[in-house]
């Protein structure tokens, strides 16, 4: 159950305006994503930094408009091209992440 406050910020779940360019950026390394990976996607999709954390931290609050995810899943996402180094620690998604979203199945 989530409880919101005054205080905290609103949460939108409007559809994310960042989409895949559309234009072939090589093979897909990968053809399917765990939901993991995907979760991960999904979120840096919807603008959030993501940083990657040891599973044991991953419930730890984290600062506004950032998501933690394991070590082991961004690794692979950066590994992959789908997920690029931003400033102060974090990554973000790159048009091939976004391409991925689009065409790769997820295994649940």
């Amino acid at each position: 159950m989530l409880i919101f406050n005054s205080a905290s910020p609103s949460i939108s779940y409007v559809p994310s305006d960042m989409t895949w360019s559309g234009s072939i950026s090589g093979e897909m390394p990968l053809k399917t994503l765990t939901y993991k990976q995907y979760e991960c996607l999904e979120d840096a999709r919807y603008g959030f930094k993501i940083v990657s954390v040891r599973p044991t931290e991953r419930k730890n609050e984290q600062p506004h408009k950032t998501r933690a995810h394991g070590l082991k899943t961004v690794a692979s996402l950066v590994k992959h091209g789908f997920l690029m180094p931003e400033g102060a620690g974090g990554y973000a998604i790159t048009d091939h992440g976004l391409n991925a979203l689009e065409v790769c199945d997820v295994r649940y």
